[in-house]
């Protein structure tokens, strides 16, 4: 089996709630300015579990990495809010060499 950098061949709903957090915040006028206000305000509605609020909110792009979250939505995360590309790579790597196991396919 070829080397992906995808989670999960089939999102788990809670990936699916996560990545489409962060393509709205990105991606629908005015809500990444919400999101800036107050991220657990925004996010209130989404039937997401407090853990991953937390790891949207605090910017844990392992976290959100190994719950699923495609990773160019990730990235367009941390251009959004002007993270530092190390440590988007830091993140990831960190996560990275913490698994030996390989990603979840459904």
């Amino acid at each position: 089996m070829s080397k992906s950098n995808w989670r999960q061949t089939m999102p788990s709903t809670e990936a699916y709630w996560m990545n489409r957090v962060l393509y709205d915040i990105h991606h629908v006028d005015s809500h990444l300015q919400r999101y800036k206000a107050d991220p657990d305000t925004y996010m209130a509605e989404v039937p997401l579990a407090a853990p991953m609020k937390a790891a949207i909110r605090d910017n844990d792009i392992g976290a959100m990495y190994l719950a699923g979250v495609n990773p160019l939505l990730l990235r367009a995360h941390c251009l959004g809010l002007q993270i530092p590309e190390s440590m988007f790579v830091a993140s990831l790597r960190a996560v990275g060499e913490g698994s030996t196991e390989e990603p979840s396919h459904g």
